[in-house]
């Protein structure tokens, strides 16, 4: 991490996870999450991008590393507790319950202060304020609404537990490209608004244009890392780059 880097919320070191034995996907793999920036995490399609943010979260154990936010160690603590710490995910395919409104899916964003009705409204009101396109749609099945307005929709869920640490996949999979503008321009403003955000993408410049700070990828390790000025060659160059760098 760079000096004038304020202190990381989350941090990982040298971790290695893997879903078969004897088999690693991630080969020390170590990030810092910064409050206030987006952090992006890019390289070839199977390089452990996804994996990596499954082992942050809890959902696959890491066979060693250390993992902590704050002061707090990671390690052992299952993705369901996550939220208690500020930790949020959002998987690259869709998380909805498609059958059940735009409302309703919120909601279920707020179960772990339920009981308390006023600042489940408070947040509600919050939420539509911020995606007007889901306060118009609230009574709808999420399942009708278009990918990007899916998108807004889980990010929307996702913000009413106030989460310290974002880990986002693939946030523009499958959507269109002016909606996916729409969507890195929702999550840069996130970070500007002080939450720390950590994208594993494939879109190398979507994610550039949003990104604080770059780390590369290539087979379950850091290729390259540095800030997003460290990047500006074009993406054709960068992609020829990761991949035929040895």
């Amino acid at each position: 991490m760079p000096a004038s880097d304020p202190a990381p919320v989350l941090t990982a070191r040298n971790l290695v996870a893997g879903y078969t034995p004897g088999i690693h996907i991630l080969n020390g793999m170590s990030v810092d999450v910064v409050a206030g920036q987006a952090r992006c995490v890019l390289g070839p399609n199977g390089t452990g991008k996804s994996t990596l943010l499954k082992v942050l979260f809890g959902f696959l154990p890491a066979l060693s590393g250390d993992m902590r936010i704050g002061e707090t160690s990671l390690s052992g603590i299952a993705a369901h507790r996550m939220g208690r710490l500020g930790i949020t995910y959002l998987p690259q395919r869709p998380s909805l319950f498609p059958f059940l409104s735009v409302e309703v899916n919120l909601r279920l964003g707020a179960w772990s202060f339920r009981r308390d009705r006023a600042l489940v409204r408070q947040r509600i009101d919050r939420a539509y304020t911020q995606f007007p396109i889901l306060s118009e749609r609230r009574r709808q099945p999420a399942g009708t609404l278009s990918g990007g307005q899916q998108r807004q929709l889980e990010i929307a869920r996702a913000l009413l537990s106030d989460p310290k640490v974002m880990l986002i996949d693939e946030p523009t999979a499958s959507i269109e490209p002016r909606i996916a503008a729409q969507i890195y321009a929702l999550i840069a403003g996130l970070a500007r608004d002080g939450k720390a955000i950590l994208l594993v993408d494939q879109n190398v410049s979507g994610a550039l244009g949003i990104a604080d700070y770059v780390y590369v990828m290539r087979t379950g390790s850091l290729l390259e890392e540095g800030p997003r000025g460290n990047f500006t060659d074009d993406v054709e160059t960068l992609v020829s780059r990761w991949l035929y760098t040895r």
